[in-house]
């Protein structure tokens, strides 16, 4: 072969090594970009994967959110229409409350109240008052409204019920009344009643003034005492006993003692006591701290010590929560600063000597 022919085939051979290695580097440039790419779409496919799950979770969310918006709404839509309706039934009981205190009361339902008024003012009970009351039947009365003074006086409770029972204990001459399904109200507070009623006891009573006086209303139990009279001979009419009580307002009046005690009700007279007395214990702030109910109740003087007392015999005593009872050898309240002579003469000779 001639040597321009080698020469030629050498130059043919290197210029295909050179095209050879040119388009291997510009292939392996394409793969490159096309890995890069690649690569790319695949982080891109799981971008777009993620953000896809992100706005699924998020759409979740959003709709738990909006059942839950919705059901509050619903729920307060509700309330809101509940307590109309609540509005809408009190209006309509108040309404037709005012409509029933407008009419008269029945004349027997009246005559109920005027006798129990005058049997408990004849017993020394003066600070209840029956404003109202609707019906009256063998359960007692029914739609009662009552106004109880308290024992400094200076307070008041309101009581309304649906319905009022009155029953009387023969043996131990006490009465109660029993007020049912209602509110009682003091100091701008209101109390609903008790399930069992709300009792207000009275004690003792002449229990067959009350039989006579209110045969449809009170239900009395048990016996009289066969030495009990029908209407103890020591009683004193209602005028005679709040002269007695104005004394002692009087006599008490200027007692500087830890309590201002008054004598709110007695029964009756005799031996220079006083019968089945109560009395009330305020503070300078005409608060009830203390009470007593006792069988006998006194001024009692000791001229030679200058001292006066009031002597409670037979009873009990409360003060600060504590229930103490009081013997027959008594219980002696001092009231400073009073002599003999005053108590003597402010209770017009009725007084006892120690």
């Amino acid at each position: 072969m001639p040597r321009w022919s080698r020469i030629l085939l050498i130059a043919a051979a290197l210029a295909a090594i050179g095209f050879l290695s040119v388009e291997t580097r510009r292939l392996a440039e394409l793969a490159g970009t096309f890995e890069v790419a690649a690569r790319t779409a695949v982080r891109e496919r799981a971008v777009a994967a993620g953000e896809r799950d992100d706005a699924r979770a998020t759409s979740a969310r959003l709709s738990a959110e909006l059942r839950a918006a919705n059901g509050r709404l619903q729920a307060m839509s509700d309330l809101v229409e509940q307590r109309a309706e609540a509005r809408r039934s009190d209006a309509a009981e108040a309404e037709a409350a005012a409509a029933r205190s407008l009419q008269p009361m029945p004349d027997g339902v009246r005559a109920c109240l005027r006798a129990l008024h005058g049997c408990l003012r004849a017993e020394g009970f003066t600070a209840q008052r029956f404003l109202s009351a609707r019906a009256l039947d063998d359960q007692g009365l029914h739609e009662v409204e009552l106004l109880d003074l308290q024992g400094d006086g200076l307070g008041v409770s309101f009581v309304r019920a649906g319905r009022m029972a009155a029953s009387l204990d023969r043996a131990t001459g006490r009465f109660e009344l029993r007020f049912f399904d209602g509110e009682r109200t003091v100091a701008g507070e209101r109390t609903a009643l008790p399930d069992d009623g709300w009792p207000l006891v009275f004690a003792p009573v002449d229990g067959h003034r009350l039989e006579e006086q209110l045969p449809f209303l009170v239900q009395a139990t048990g016996a009289y005492p066969e030495s009990a009279p029908s209407a103890a001979s020591d009683d004193v009419d209602p005028l005679t006993r709040r002269r007695w009580l104005e004394r002692f307002d009087h006599l008490l009046a200027e007692v500087a003692v830890p309590e201002r005690w008054q004598v709110t009700r007695f029964r009756g007279m005799r031996d220079g006591c006083f019968l089945d007395a109560e009395l009330v214990g305020t503070d300078d702030r005409n608060h009830v701290v203390a009470m007593s109910f006792c069988h006998r109740l006194a001024v009692e003087i000791d001229a030679e010590a200058g001292v006066v007392s009031l002597l409670l015999r037979d009873g009990n005593l409360r003060r600060a929560g504590v229930d103490s009872n009081i013997t027959a050898e008594g219980y002696r309240i001092l009231l400073p600063k009073l002599t003999a002579r005053q108590a003597s003469d402010t209770m017009f000779g009725m007084v006892v000597t120690r």
